[in-house]
């Protein structure tokens, strides 16, 4: 087990990694400093927010811990997928809080991957104006990405994540062992955001990665927890110095991002998975420095490699109108003064912010990803 400290404007919070954590849920909550003053166990309600799929798989041993320790709690389940993370779930889990009594003593807890925790961290930033929140991640890339730094959010009809609040859960759990049973497609969807550090920050992470994909595939333990802790150290880092992404630093955890969200929202968010459109997104990216002179070809060639030995695509495997995805782009808000801003490579382990980027060479870059005019 290993801890992260991160500093938050909301206060320090804590990341813990490591396998069969989850059984430790209520314990690891109830240690001095992890929950506000005020919380007091015995009487502290918890809504354990989750899918219904993730419950069957963890709520036994969650709950179990949880009443072990004096939590009281109480079940709130989702739909399935991304239309989870909606204005319409939003609303429907304040009414659950508010049929439960819930004030500002009790917390919110997220059982799940990355949809469940944003939506969980927003309804807690906005409940009474914040409730404790704490997020149990249950799949690779929340516990590397979206449960650390304290970003949560809602869809809109517009675009991706376009609600959304700073706030970052009191305690985050990275249960390696969950991994086991996460489905494979999920899995690999996941790696996407492994190799964006190693990318963005990280050239011995990357290294490692192209070295050892296939025990990475084969769900090796140690090495999935090495990499896991690796990955929310760098995450930790960047999110201490530029919180709320007013500095430039945080943006280049978006890499790969604002292609992405375009393929994302282009679908309509169904049958392509998140870390499918990053991956497409970072090899588009990738192509997009190369044309402008700021990567060597090889190294593009190699990202994508990398991206296909973990089982990743690298091009659009449906039919996507670039006029489509242009338009669906210019809802990113990562746009600054109308222009979008694109995190670029100049080598593994470092990137640059770039926003002079035409709109014909962006149109061109989506067509060598397999878009369509």
């Amino acid at each position: 087990m290993k801890t992260e400290i991160i500093r938050s404007m909301h206060g320090a919070y804590r990341v813990i990694s490591g396998k069969g954590l989850i059984a430790s849920t209520g314990k690891l909550m109830a240690a001095p400093g992890v929950l506000p003053r005020g919380i007091i166990r015995g009487r502290t309600k918890v809504m354990v927010v989750a899918q219904s799929r993730v419950l069957a798989l963890y709520g036994k041993p969650l709950l179990r811990s949880l009443a072990a320790s004096g939590f009281k709690t109480t079940i709130h389940r989702l739909p399935d997928g991304e239309r989870a993370k909606s204005q319409t779930e939003l609303f429907r889990l304040y009414q659950a809080l508010l049929r439960a009594r819930f004030d500002r003593s009790d917390a919110v807890l997220a059982l799940g991957g990355g949809v469940t925790g944003d939506l969980c961290g927003f309804a807690a930033s906005t409940y009474l104006r914040g409730l404790a929140f704490v997020n149990v991640a249950t799949t690779l890339l929340a516990q590397v990405d979206s449960a650390v730094g304290g970003k949560t959010g809602i869809n809109l009809p517009e675009g991706k994540n376009l609600a959304g609040t700073f706030y970052p859960a009191r305690l985050v759990l990275a249960d390696s062992g969950v991994l086991q049973t996460l489905p494979e497609r999920d899995f690999r969807a996941s790696l996407a955001e492994v190799v964006k550090y190693g990318v963005i920050r990280n050239a011995a992470l990357f290294r490692k990665l192209e070295k050892n994909a296939g025990k990475i595939l084969r769900r090796d333990q140690a090495l999935l927890a090495e990499i896991i802790h690796a990955c929310i150290r760098i995450k930790a880092r960047v999110a201490e110095r530029d919180e709320r992404e007013t500095k430039g630093e945080r943006m280049i955890l978006n890499y790969g991002h604002t292609f992405g969200h375009a393929f994302e929202k282009a679908a309509g968010y169904k049958g392509l998975l998140h870390g499918e459109a990053v991956s497409v997104g970072m090899a588009a990216a990738g192509r997009l420095a190369v044309r402008l002179g700021l990567w060597p070809a090889a190294e593009a060639w190699r990202q994508e490699k990398l991206l296909v030995r973990l089982g990743l695509p690298v091009r659009l495997e449906r039919t996507f109108k670039i006029q489509a995805l242009l338009k669906a782009m210019q809802h990113d808000k990562k746009r600054s003064s109308g222009k979008l801003r694109f995190v670029l490579p100049v080598r593994i382990g470092k990137v640059i912010v770039r926003q002079d980027v035409a709109p014909k060479i962006i149109g061109q870059i989506l067509k060598d990803v397999g878009g369509k005019s």
